[in-house]
């Protein structure tokens, strides 16, 4: 979609486009190498921010922890150990199915953040959903919100055109299909965490470590009546329960994931607009 917003949109010299990539700290190295790569090959300048909900002296920018600014960095100085996602985590506890408020925070209060800061107050924003994607997840209030959806709306693309254009590039997305959005992200089922666990354990070091500092912090809604300890992943089950399930048959492994729920795992990104 941003090559083609760039290059063949029609309407492209009517608009002033700023490309903006917010990055929380967790995405595997191969999607930050991409990011800046799209930027090299394209020529496209791509701004990266990272959230912040505390000053340089570690104080929260609001009593609660919601209010959110930017920092701005690059492929070279962007965090790569979960900073972004730490602090927030200090302030708001631990995300998940049942309070799902990372990527608003991380990403969407951020790049807003950004846009303010360069006395932008009236702008749209681009989304690169597909047009099989328009009816599930197309936002109900996107001509209020200001949303654009170039896939759906302008040049109706589906997965297959995408992965026909990328197959005569010279460069792609080199991850595993399994490491899309934060590494361990809450949105992936049980099966793709549990094969996460088995080909890289140590990507769940981050997730254990930041459950047990702030999986203690109540930031879900009262009615929902749950109490800590707080886990990331759907089910409220634990970096443990998943090395356990590392351990279990694949006839096993597929009746616990019966109980997933309707989240799309991977399948679904983090579109935050």
């Amino acid at each position: 979609m941003l090559w083609w917003l760039f290059n063949e949109w029609d309407d492209r010299d009517n608009w002033e486009m700023i490309v903006v990539f917010a990055n929380t700290g967790k995405e595997v190295e191969g999607t930050l190498f991409f990011v800046d790569e799209c930027a090299a090959e394209w020529g496209i300048d791509i701004v990266w921010v990272e959230a912040k909900c505390k000053d340089e002296n570690g104080v929260p920018f609001s009593k609660k922890g919601w209010q959110v600014k930017h920092k701005i960095v690059n492929y070279e100085t962007a965090s790569r150990k979960g900073e972004p996602f730490e602090e927030m985590c200090s302030m708001l506890g631990i995300p998940s199915t049942a309070a799902p408020f990372c990527s608003p925070q991380l990403k969407r209060e951020a790049i807003e953040s950004y846009a303010r800061s360069i006395g932008w107050e009236d702008y749209h924003i681009a989304i690169g959903l597909r047009y099989e994607e328009a009816e599930k997840r197309m936002n109900e209030n996107w001509i209020s919100k200001k949303l654009l959806y170039p896939f759906i709306l302008l040049k109706p693309t589906t997965v297959i055109d995408v992965s026909i254009w990328w197959s005569k590039q010279h460069f792609d997305l080199g991850i595993h299909p399994d490491d899309g959005n934060c590494d361990n992200c809450w949105k992936k089922d049980t099966p793709r965490l549990v094969r996460n666990m088995i080909r890289r354990p140590d990507s769940f070091t981050w997730w254990e470590d930041t459950t047990n500092k702030y999986g203690y912090i109540q930031t879900r809604p009262s009615q929902l009546k749950m109490t800590p300890p707080f886990n990331f992943f759907r089910g409220n089950i634990s970096v443990a329960d998943i090395r356990d399930m590392a351990e279990m048959s694949q006839a096993e492994l597929k009746q616990l994931s019966m109980f997933d729920g309707p989240i799309d795992g991977c399948a679904e990104s983090c579109e935050v607009f």
